[in-house]
């Protein structure tokens, strides 16, 4: 048997379907990997917060399994502690002895609730406590535990049926302990009483047991006696026997009687010791008989008879013949129950006194725990559950309130690209897989990460951890970070402009951005983009009773704002006026510039600033796209041309791997400066924008990489905040992606937050994870979509399911060579804080036989 205990708490599990026929069955998978020397205790102990249930248990494989089948037998979920609750609280601890000669009515099985011991229990003191300790019957050549059972439990019922004639039977032992002796008294009667069918007349003892102290007292009183009484009748006997022979007897009766007191203190200590097990949660097996023979019943065949009936001598006569059912044959502190009779002990109460319920286990079918790609989490076991890396190109949904841990999972599933990107040598590494590659070490990552540097900086950390390969973080708040160019992806001005003007109206969307209002922006853009940045300065320095005070940085968008009436209708005019000269100065040689260019520049200007615009006209056009580009210049320095500035093609290309940050900016990412933030609706309209142009640019660059081992892999956190209003992207990845190699990761903390489409389309996908949701109408369109169509059995996840997950707990839904799999729990593996050792947990070394 093994030394080291484990201890599980029993929790209400949401969604579990239990007949008494399926609690039978799973409480016999149970018994069945029980051992004479591999026992298992059912600890109830009421505390301060409630009835909690405990599974305690030696550390071996077969337990580990067998806890499982006891905990779906309840309805429960495991979940490992360090150690018990105090039980030394109870002032008063005593066991559950069968009590010969007296007999009860036997209550049947059939039509009970197995689990009404809970209710019962969840009515005891606070700080009292049950623990049913069971083990498997002994079957030696000697002792066999379950022949003598046999025996005489049918030589004292009527008829061959009882609970503790069923398969996997086992020999249990009942303690409790409570605030007074009374008090404990109750409790055993009412444990023995919930157990159905259990039909032996019972008492309560302690250890050490009061009248074997006064049986070893006795004994040595009177060996005591007897000597004195020998000394006392010296005179009388020594006519018959010599005076030094009586006193040599009644010396050595006298000291006889020390004996009994040395076997009454090696028996005080070892109640003591045993009743000491007991309050420290160390459950002692479950105590045998020592007799090697047993009396056998009377009366004893296969009908059996009851220890009440009357027999009459074959004569006919009168004489009542008493019937004799033997001895008990086992130790009377133990008890052969059926497999179902202590699961009381184990099941949580339901109402106040159970506390809160979560969520059931569900396996994850076998093939998910073989090494087909990134690790999901564990399951209940703690094996590791995976998705399919030859399926993520299907995309993986995540939802999960704030601090869930969906972040985390997200991150775990960037580390596992990056390690897969950089396989080991072989002579490095410890597994097979280990120095072998699932995607391919050609894949470009976007990951949109809204909340802090700090978060952005995690994915660093992962990219130092796992090889030579870097991440680069754009930080969208940071004045002097790094930039990507939003104006680059056409083939000419016009082309530019109008593809600027698309990635405005995939984040504003259509009803905010209508076609007169796009019209004027394709108008402004065509100019911003075709003239100098330089034309702004030069109208601010030749207009400074208008100019704009303090001067914006000279920028495309800044000259679009300007010419949108950002600075008043006169400026406005002035910077066209600007514009124009300047097309003129460079045909006439006074400046060097692209005629062409600044021809389609000034075209550009026709709608708002031609000659029969009027200002009122102009004012009208001008009100409704002016507002999204003041937006935008909220974060001037994103426009800049110069300093470190790249395009989304380039990191397609280079199959770089980087962080777009809309969140708050941390020296740790390499920014200028700690907790420099933009307004939420300016990052996410540029996070929301950078995400159209990515989409863009993969149709651009991106054509036929499926094919050719390529991929892209866009790992968005808070998906609502850069598909807010339409589903152009989302759609297009799902629908569209897989040819260019695009797999679509996205996270939201609720369906709800998403349109329509795009909510659509995130359960399309054909990895769905959901975290605890705590909106019932969102928990049930979850569900709804996990069950898959099904109406009873283990396919339907229920409302509460998805509403009782615990933290780092998920549901999930995947697929295995695009074939639907069963739901299943797993635990989000805490992977940062050993990043270390991320290679040999994701792909353990390899067992030499």
């Amino acid at each position: 048997m093994s030394r080291h205990i484990v201890i599980r708490r029993v929790k209400r599990a949401s969604g579990g379907q239990n007949s008494p026929e399926l609690v039978a069955t799973r409480m016999r998978s149970f018994a069945s990997s029980l051992s004479p020397r591999t026992a298992a205790t059912f600890l109830a102990v009421m505390t301060d917060e409630g009835l909690e249930n405990y599974l305690v248990t030696p550390d071996t494989d077969s337990m580990n399994k067998a806890a499982m089948s006891a905990a779906h037998a309840v309805t429960g979920r495991l979940s490992y502690v360090d150690e018990l609750p105090e039980l030394d609280r109870a002032d008063e601890v005593r066991h559950l002895f069968y009590r010969p000669g007296g007999t009860r009515s036997s209550t049947t099985q059939a039509g009970r609730d197995p689990f009404s011991m809970a209710a019962s229990l969840a009515d005891m003191p606070v700080g009292s406590w049950v623990a049913i300790t069971m083990r498997a019957p002994r079957r030696g050549l000697i002792l066999h535990e379950d022949r003598l059972w046999d025996r005489w439990i049918k030589g004292r019922i009527v008829g061959g049926t009882h609970h503790s004639l069923e398969p996997n039977g086992v020999i249990a032992h009942v303690a409790a302990a409570s605030t007074s002796r009374s008090g404990v008294d109750s409790l055993l009667r009412q444990v023995a009483g919930d157990m159905h069918g259990f039909d032996l007349e019972t008492r309560s003892v302690r250890f050490p047991r009061p009248w074997v102290i006064a049986q070893f007292l006795a004994t040595s009183l009177l060996f005591l006696g007897a000597g004195i009484g020998l000394r006392l009748l010296a005179p009388t006997l020594a006519a018959v026997l010599p005076p030094a022979l009586v006193g040599t007897v009644s010396t050595a009766v006298m000291l006889a009687a020390f004996l009994p007191v040395l076997a009454l203190l090696a028996y005080v200590a070892w109640g003591l010791r045993y009743e000491r097990r007991f309050r420290d949660g160390r459950f002692p097996l479950p105590r045998r008989r020592w007799a090697l023979r047993t009396r056998p019943p009377t009366q004893s065949n296969d009908q059996g008879l009851a220890e009440s009936a009357e027999n009459f001598l074959p004569s006919g006569g009168a004489k009542r013949q008493e019937k004799e059912p033997g001895d008990y044959p086992l130790n009377r502190g133990s008890f052969k129950l059926g497999a179902l009779l202590p699961v009381g002990a184990l099941a949580p109460a339901s109402g106040s006194a159970s506390g809160t319920s979560e969520t059931g286990d569900r396996h994850a079918p076998a093939p998910l725990l073989r090494r087909i790609g990134p690790v999901i989490g564990l399951d209940a076991i703690g094996r590791m559950v995976r998705l399919s890396a030859s399926d993520l190109w299907a995309g993986i949904a995540v939802f999960g309130k704030p601090r869930s841990g969906k972040s985390y999972l997200l991150r775990s599933l960037f580390a596992f690209l990056m390690m897969d990107q950089q396989p080991l040598l072989e002579q490095e590494a410890e597994s097979p897989e280990q120095a072998q590659s699932k995607l391919g070490d050609r894949g470009a990552i976007f990951a949109f990460e809204s909340k802090s540097g700090k978060d952005a900086a995690e994915y660093q950390a992962w990219a130092r951890t796992l090889g030579s390969k870097k991440v680069h973080v754009f930080d969208l708040a940071d004045p002097d970070g790094a930039r990507i160019d939003m104006f680059s992806d056409g083939s000419d001005t016009r082309d530019s402009a109008a593809k600027l003007v698309e990635k405005m109206i995939y984040h504003w969307g259509s009803d905010s951005i209508g076609a007169a209002s796009a019209k004027t922006l394709r108008g402004v853009f065509t100019t911003a983009l075709g003239a100098p940045a330089r034309v702004l300065t030069e109208a601010i320095e030749t207009h400074p009773e208008e100019a704009p005070s303090p001067a914006p940085v000279a920028t495309p968008m800044a000259i679009a704002h300007a010419l949108l009436g950002a600075y008043g209708d006169e400026f406005g005019q002035h910077l066209a006026e600007t514009i124009r000269r300047r097309l003129s100065d460079v045909k006439k040689g006074r400046y060097e510039g692209d005629v062409e260019q600044l021809e389609i520049a000034v075209g550009g200007l026709s709608e708002l600033y031609g000659a029969s615009v009027k200002s009122a006209s102009r004012a009208a056009l001008q009100k409704a796209p002016s507002s999204k580009v003041e937006v935008l210049m909220l974060a001037p320095h994103w426009w800049r041309s110069d300093g470190r500035v790249t395009t989304i093609e380039e990191i397609l290309r280079r199959h770089l791997r980087v962080v777009i940050n809309s969140g708050a900016t941390s020296t740790l990412t390499g920014a200028s400066r700690d907790n420099l933030r933009l307004p939420a609706t300016v990052g996410d309209a540029l996070s929301g924008m950078i995400l159209y142009s990515l989409k863009e640019a993969i149709q651009d660059v991106c054509a036929g990489w499926e094919e050719r081992g390529r991929y892209v892999a866009i790992i968005c956190d808070e998906l609502a905040r850069v598909a807010r209003n339409s589903p152009d992207v989302i759609e297009w990845t799902r629908m569209q992606g897989r040819a260019f190699g695009v797999i679509p990761i996205y996270a939201t903390q609720e369906p709800e937050q998403l349109v329509e489409d795009v909510r659509r389309t995130m359960f399309s996908l054909s990895t769905v994870v959901s975290y605890a949701q705590e909106n019932e109408n969102v928990a049930a369109q979850i569900a709804r979509d996990f069950s898959g169509g099904a109406t009873e059995g283990f396919e339907v996840v229920h409302t509460k399911e998805v509403m009782d997950l615990p933290r780092y707990m998920t549901l999930v839904r995947t697929v295995l060579d695009q074939q639907r799999q069963n739901v299943l729990t797993a635990k989000v593996h805490p992977f940062e804080d050993d990043r270390d050792a991320f290679r040999s947990v994701v792909y353990p070394p390899t067992q030499e036989d």
